[in-house]
């Protein structure tokens, strides 16, 4: 029984409700939970902030998404269960029923989507002929999509195994199979295969097919066990633990087919799980678009084959436009070993050309800054100037030709905010300010000292870049430098990391002053690369 007169650490909350200990420090900063003598937090605070703020206040349900909606999971998983028991059916009735029933925070929390039937048989589509000897493997089975299907392309049941912790799930899976002959042969266990894998890594399967949890939101003591326990180095996003623990498990020359999500291939976060892959050889990567209801997050395929690629070696992109045979290396030569598979191979060769020009980069010759972070724009942004109130700029404000009029007003006591970088950036004699969600780069050379909020972010180059901020704006304003932004990240958040691996072409500058599209394509003599290369920048803007 909890104490009222407790007292809990700051990592303490965010374990129990959840959250990272930086929602912890911000929910302080505003006032949300009080600090005790000993810079503890309440017990009084705490139950007061829960039962009045949590999943109430607009800043709680984004920081966490647990507390979106209520779910009462533990009577969900009793219903079915007592089914399972009374029902001998094999249908998917009681899998379907299971999946509707999950809200979707509690998929957001626990990572879990389903993979749909269209995916799986895909997946399926490439074993060898003469699979039906192999030991396959789901380490994330769910209600057993991958394992009924591995039955239906003639794998032996006995030699087919499937792990979950999910039992609700896993017992779902096992009525499902009585349905197929010799389905109750399969090897069902509710178990963790992280702790599998790390404990008994010797290789035991020829096929592991999976759709791994994505981004479940496991305490940071035990996402940093596994991640030291299965060296994954700095990709430490649940999925990515599967797949290195998938790795360790399956014999050489073995199949691995991963569903996870668009940023395992474009996120620095996921760098070390793309190079550990880039060492196999790589067999399809396969866009699936958007295949969960509810999830706007894109759903992409990797299957390889546990062996050492060649240099030659060439995988099947395939996308909802075309389908490409890219060479494989390709992607070994990309920053942070992006994988831009969307891309065709004339793409590709534009891009490599482009790297191989001589260039700077911005890392380590600008200052970064955030917008303002007020955390209740509802409570402190007015569209009208009101006394004490000062104009800040929104994303939406910024264009490639200027800036709009402001359109709304804070005040201007920035004590009271969430997250506020160094005034001397906003106020810099220049910067740059540029929008943070886009699917443009859209930048403005300011010299105005103007205040932006969080849809807009800034830069400040210092002395030692050969550029100025008006050449730099020019340069990252163009056609070609979006069209590359979108071709490598493929992502609509602008953010510092991808801006500091762009190619920046200062000696273009000491031919011209000003940035002239057609010029810089001639400095750079891409049509010697990609006959037309010019129309396909114009064509993907």
């Amino acid at each position: 029984m909890v104490n009222p007169n407790d007292v809990f650490t700051l990592h303490e909350v965010a374990e129990m409700l959840n959250v990272s200990a930086a929602s912890v420090r911000n929910w302080l900063k505003l006032g949300y939970l009080e600090k005790t003598e000993n810079n503890g937090i309440s017990h009084d605070s705490l139950t007061a902030f829960q039962r009045d703020i949590l999943g109430k206040e607009k800043l709680t349900q984004r920081a966490n998404k647990s507390c979106k909606d209520s779910h009462h999971h533990e009577q969900l998983k009793q219903d079915i269960l007592r089914e399972v028991q009374t029902q001998k059916l094999g249908d998917d009735s009681l899998s379907q029923r299971y999946e509707a029933g999950l809200s979707q925070s509690y998929r957001n929390q626990e990572g879990i989507f389903y993979t749909p039937p269209q995916v799986v048989t895909r997946f399926l589509d490439y074993l060898p002929d003469d699979s039906s000897r192999f030991v396959f493997c789901d380490p994330c089975c769910g209600t057993g999509n991958f394992l009924i299907e591995a039955i239906k392309r003639g794998i032996k049941p006995s030699n087919i195994y499937g792990y979950d912790t999910d039992e609700t799930a896993v017992a779902i899976a096992r009525q499902r199979l009585t349905a197929f002959e010799g389905g109750n042969d399969v090897n069902l266990a509710v178990q963790d295969f992280l702790k599998l894998a790390a404990e008994h890594p010797e290789p035991q399967f020829d096929i592991i097919f999976t759709n791994p949890p994505w981004g479940k939101k496991l305490p940071k003591s035990e996402r940093d066990h596994w991640a030291l326990k299965l060296a994954v180095g700095t990709s430490k996003d649940t999925s990515a633990l599967f797949f290195f623990a998938s790795l360790r498990v399956l014999r050489s020359s073995g199949y691995l087919g991963f569903l996870v999500q668009e940023a395992f291939f474009n996120i620095a976060s996921f760098e070390s799980a793309r190079q550990i892959a880039l060492k196999q050889k790589i067999i399809s990567l396969i866009d699936f678009g958007k295949p969960f209801k509810g999830l706007m997050t894109k759903a992409q395929g990797i299957i390889l084959r546990r062996e050492s690629p060649h240099l030659g070696d060439r995988l099947l992109s395939i996308t909802s436009e075309a389908e490409y045979h890219l060479p494989q290396k390709t992607f070994s030569q990309n920053p942070k070993s992006i994988f831009n598979f969307t891309c065709s191979e004339q793409e590709l060769r534009v891009i490599e050309h482009l790297f191989k020009q001589e260039h700077q980069t911005l890392a380590g010759f600008a200052q970064w800054g955030l917008g303002i972070v007020t955390g209740n724009n509802k409570k402190y942004c007015a569209r009208e100037k009101k006394e004490g109130y000062i104009p800040v700029y929104k994303g939406s404000d910024i264009s490639k030709s200027g800036l709009k009029p402001p359109s709304c007003f804070i005040p201007g006591d920035f004590s009271q905010y969430q997250q506020v970088a160094p005034l001397s950036r906003y106020q810099a004699p220049e910067k740059l300010i540029y929008k943070f969600i886009a699917s443009d780069l859209v930048f403005f050379h300011d010299t105005e000292q103007r205040f932006i909020l969080n849809s807009a972010n800034l830069l400040i180059l210092n002395d030692k870049h050969p550029l100025s901020s008006r050449q730099l704006a020019e340069l990252l304003n163009s056609r070609l430098m979006s069209w590359l932004f979108q071709k490598l990240f493929r992502t609509c958040k602008v953010l510092r990391g991808d801006l500091e691996l762009l190619p920046i072409f200062v000696n273009y500058f000491d031919r011209y002053e000003r940035f002239c599209e057609q010029d810089f394509l001639n400095f750079l003599s891409l049509e010697e690369v990609a006959r037309g290369s010019y129309r396909v920048i114009e064509v993907n803007r």
